[in-house]
């Protein structure tokens, strides 16, 4: 299991951080769940050969997003992010390197926990999005490729600047 910060061992990765306040039986509840409680959470820039990104649609948060999710146990990193674009997707990848990581901090005012979200490049192994997207608790309704990214568009500034790594690469 390779959970190794990519930090670690790439100097020119996008960081930033973001803080969202929550009231305290909010914040009880977010802490339980697994992004907090493994502290990563990765997701995939899947670009195909016509320079598209892959995102899915999720109806709660009523926003196109890049698809990814959290680390289980005894996941590496890697792993996660390959399971969750075919999870959420539908579509097999082969991840590639690591290009952002964003530290996620949520408070209460009194207390507050973090963890960081890593955005892998990955190429996909077919452009053909799945039928059942999503896992029973997810509300994914669509997933689709985009030249351009949409303006409803989950965790902006992050997105972009993974899409724009990703795509430099291919250049």
């Amino acid at each position: 299991m390779d959970r190794a910060d990519p930090r670690t061992a790439y100097d020119d990765l996008y960081e930033a951080s973001n803080t969202s306040e929550v009231e305290p039986e909010r914040f009880d509840e977010l802490v339980d769940g697994e992004p907090f409680t493994t502290g990563w959470v990765t997701v995939a820039s899947v670009l195909d050969s016509e320079g598209r990104m892959l995102l899915i649609y999720d109806e709660d948060d009523k926003a196109w997003v890049v698809p990814g999710g959290a680390v289980k146990p005894g996941e590496s990193l890697p792993e996660a992010v390959t399971r969750e674009v075919d999870e959420e997707a539908g579509v097999p990848i082969e991840p590639g390197r690591p290009h952002s990581a964003v530290e996620a901090t949520c408070t209460d005012g009194d207390r507050s926990a973090s963890f960081t979200v890593v955005g892998f490049e990955a190429t996909p192994e077919t452009t053909t999005v799945g039928a059942d997207l999503g896992v029973d608790d997810e509300t994914i309704t669509d997933a689709a490729w985009f030249a351009e990214l949409p303006e409803e568009l989950f965790a902006r500034d992050h997105a972009e600047a993974l899409f724009e790594r990703v795509r430099a690469t291919q250049i």
